[in-house]
């Protein structure tokens, strides 16, 4: 079978879903000898899916804005793919065409846009991906996504039945582990100008991730203990409203704040492995996989305890996570939440072994194959 696959929604700075997206298709290509794929791919984000793999070609695909990239999608991919005889489409994002009429499997992470208490996209950004996302999940042959949250959340504003609605986890990529090495760990505390001892934030800087509280919870944890060591670690790409970000900073009467922009992938288990505490304050997630990451580097977490992040985490066992969860509204709660991890030694040490194991129960093996069934059942229907 010939499956194209739409990778042009992603650029040279891989987010949650790009990396998601690459780390499973290496792995699909892998265990995979018997269908054909075509990346479409921009030049930008070539290097990351440029597989040794002899069933993948790559179609590279020159586009500069987003509307360029809406326009190629909806009028030229389905020309191409008639061109070059593609029997199935494969969208690991809800960028679906509406002139294509063949088979197809798309991925939808989550159903953000369903949720006007979180702030994620512009209003009219927020239209698109909320009708998007319900046509992708309607027009689709099958639907993959990542948390037993989503797949319930797509069957319930989608209407479509779960049982077209496959799971693959994400899964920590092989290279995150905790680093140890001393002059790794000072070749990127140097790089980045990291403080001697911090909590950590990774990810999107954007209205959704709940930041503002994350300073808000921070400033008053340094107040009530200004002899804690720790400073607070903004990593990520800067997203829409990140002024309000910036804004809490200044009104903050705490310092120790250090915004360090994009993170190169090749320094993020160090800076993961650096870190007295990882935090993830967001108000909705279709995974998170920087709490999975963090884990697999052993670094202690605390989650939101909305929408999958307590799913990340797995069961309660004896009461117990392997990470934290908290309201994400509630500064007091986590500001104890904080206090109580960087104090209590036993309890850190608890928690990154809890992490740990917790991140080797994912595989990128075991969606792959999940994934590969699905693309093989639509062809066996063909």
């Amino acid at each position: 079978m010939r499956i194209a696959v739409n990778l042009l929604p992603f650029r040279a700075q891989l987010a949650g879903a790009g990396h998601y997206t690459q780390n499973l298709l290496r792995a699909v290509t892998r265990a995979d000898a018997r269908n054909e794929y075509i990346f479409f791919v921009t030049p930008q984000a070539d290097a990351h899916f440029a597989f040794d793999a002899a069933n993948v070609t790559r179609v590279a695909v020159n586009l500069d804005a987003r509307a360029a990239r809406l326009a190629y999608e909806q009028c030229a991919l389905p020309i191409q793919l008639r061109r070059r005889a593609a029997e199935l489409l494969f969208t690991p994002s809800v960028a679906v065409p509406l002139a294509w009429r063949g088979k197809q499997v798309t991925i939808i992470y989550d159903m953000i846009a369903e949720h006007a208490d979180v702030t994620k996209y512009p209003r009219a950004r927020n239209l698109y991906v909320r009708w998007m996302s319900r046509y992708a999940a309607r027009r689709a042959d099958a639907v993959i996504t990542i948390s037993e949250n989503s797949r319930r959340e797509i069957a319930q504003y989608a209407r479509v039945p779960r049982a077209k609605i496959q799971l693959a986890y994400p899964a920590a990529a092989p290279t995150l582990a905790r680093v140890t090495d001393a002059l790794e760990l000072q070749r990127v505390r140097d790089a980045y100008q990291l403080p001697e001892r911090f909590i950590l934030y990774l990810g999107t800087l954007e209205p959704g991730k709940n930041l503002p509280h994350l300073i808000r919870a921070y400033s008053a944890m340094k107040r009530a203990r200004p002899e804690l060591p720790q400073h607070l670690v903004l990593a990520g790409a800067q997203g829409w409203g990140v002024r309000a970000i910036e804004d809490e900073i200044q009104r903050s009467d705490a310092t120790g704040f250090h915004l360090i922009g994009f993170v190169d992938e090749s320094d993020v288990a160090a800076l993961y492995s650096l870190a007295d505490l990882f935090v993830y304050p967001s108000l909705y997630e279709g995974f998170g996989m920087p709490p999975l990451e963090a884990m697999a580097c052993g670094a202690p977490v605390i989650v939101s305890n909305v929408s999958a992040l307590p799913e990340v985490l797995g069961a309660l066992w004896q009461g117990q996570r392997a990470g934290i969860t908290v309201a994400p509204r509630d500064q007091d709660a986590l500001t104890r939440a904080m206090t109580r991890v960087l104090t209590d030694d036993a309890l850190a040490a608890q928690l990154r072994a809890k992490g740990l194991q917790r991140a080797q129960e994912f595989s990128w093996q075991a969606s792959a194959q999940i994934v590969l069934d699905t693309l093989n059942a639509q062809a066996a229907q063909h």
